[in-house]
């Protein structure tokens, strides 16, 4: 993965609403919601991006090819260069090589897609390691049970919000930490830099809390897409612009600004 830029915050009226909001002391559920209506047209748009496309696509397919009888070959059939025994390590290189190959082929690396495809490592990596035995070292039996299990509903809706909840709070983060750190010292915001994270964990939270929405919706639509004729890019795209705005909404709704 390339280098993630950052520049100045973008000058619309909707992130200057933000950097307001910030300096008016404004609480963390109104800020949540004003950095993911500025961040709207992108996030709108997420599911066209290449990178974040074939993560999350990668993440439906996974727990299916661990269900296979021949799972090495159903790696294999989705670029995913992993030995035949693999560690959880060793999938989470394959899985990560496979979508540097993918952009590389089509084009598109945007820094939103470098987001989406770390924010996809670190959900697949903590929700199969959450499930592997810690007092002896888990076997490539284990790990590959591990992935199988994500297949179940309640497992994938599980994985899906996790991978949307980090994705949603890098992209926003990646716009306000430009600004942020403008209002840490004394008459500011923050007065401390232990304000600022305690800040941060808060806005983190809350917006985890937002994802919710998402969980039952995401672990009925994995299982019935798959029954009915299995999960295309094309069917992950739609599901993904239909999540985030589940999740854009469900901020503003706890804003207040839909009452």
């Amino acid at each position: 993965m390339g280098h993630i830029r950052l520049g100045k915050l973008p000058s619309t009226r909707k992130w200057q609403q933000v950097v307001t909001l910030l300096a008016d002391g404004a609480p963390v559920r109104e800020i949540a919601a004003a950095s993911a209506e500025a961040a709207e047209a992108a996030l709108g748009n997420a599911a066209d991006d290449p990178a974040l496309l074939y993560s999350f696509w990668l993440l439906t397919q996974l727990p299916i090819a661990a269900r296979s009888p021949d799972f090495e070959g159903s790696l294999a059939s989705l670029d995913m260069r992993a030995p035949n025994t693999p560690s959880l390590m060793d999938m989470v290189a394959a899985f990560s090589d496979s979508v540097d190959r993918h952009v590389q082929e089509v084009g598109g690396r945007t820094d939103l897609g470098e987001l989406a495809q770390l924010a996809a490592v670190e959900s697949f990596t903590t929700v199969v390691g959450s499930d592997l035995p810690i007092l002896f070292g888990p076997t490539p039996d284990d790990v590959r049970l591990a992935i199988g299990r994500l297949a179940a509903r309640d497992r994938f809706a599980w994985l899906a919000r996790d991978f949307l909840a980090r994705l949603t709070q890098r992209y926003l983060d990646y716009y306000l930490s430009r600004t942020l750190s403008d209002h840490v010292g004394e008459g500011e915001r923050f007065s401390s830099v232990d304000d600022h994270s305690e800040f941060n964990q808060a806005l983190e939270q809350h917006r985890r809390e937002a994802s919710r929405i998402v969980q039952t919706f995401a672990g009925a639509w994995f299982s019935k897409t798959h029954f009915e004729g299995g999960i295309t890019p094309e069917k992950a795209g739609a599901f993904l612009s239909i999540a985030f705005r589940k999740v854009r909404q469900e901020l503003r709704k706890r804003s207040g600004s839909d009452a």
